[in-house]
């Protein structure tokens, strides 16, 4: 009897331990500027409503999402997500210098806007929105990038893959 009121006495207080936040940064999210002339590009990112909440995304099924409690992105994701396209783009198109929006001072603005940006339960991270360029011109880009291992962390780096592709597909 006692070792059964020990035992249940271990696993409520293991349920109601809570569990450190912990909060990631999305790599190549510090900008850095190009050393080189060109038109200046201001790149403002537009998140869903869904991505605008600080937290991790993980698709569970093909209807359901969850937001994680305690991974969070270390930095405004909108942000990051600028200071990341910048980066690619300015390795991708050497004939402009892309600037995220907050540093810029250019009225020539390439608005990028973000449906998903998550994990998903088939082993695959999801980024998509489009890009609409400073001509008018739309870019709808898609990728899909394998997740390796398990996690949020090896989820983040999958994503990064993710952006690059993206990235290409807005200069296509």
């Amino acid at each position: 009897m006692r070792l059964s009121v020990l035992a249940a006495a271990l696993l409520l207080a293991a349920c109601s331990s809570t569990q450190s936040t912990q909060y990631f940064v999305l790599p190549d999210s510090q900008y850095i500027q190009p050393n080189r002339p060109g038109n200046e590009v201001a790149v403002k990112v537009f998140l869903s409503q869904a991505l605008d909440n600080g937290a991790l995304v993980y698709q569970t099924d093909a209807h359901h999402v969850h937001f994680a409690k305690n991974h969070l992105w270390a930095n405004p994701l909108d942000s990051a997500l600028a200071n990341h396209i910048s980066n690619k783009l300015n390795r991708l198109s050497p004939q402009q210098v892309f600037v995220p929006a907050a540093r810029s001072r250019s009225s020539q603005q390439l608005k990028v806007y973000v449906e998903a940006f998550q994990g998903s339960h088939e082993g695959k991270t999801i980024v998509s929105g489009y890009a609409l360029w400073p001509n008018g011109s739309s870019k709808p880009f898609h990728a899909e990038t394998a997740q390796a291992g398990d996690g949020y962390a090896a989820m983040v780096t999958s994503l990064a893959a993710g952006l690059e592709q993206a990235a290409q597909e807005m200069l296509e």
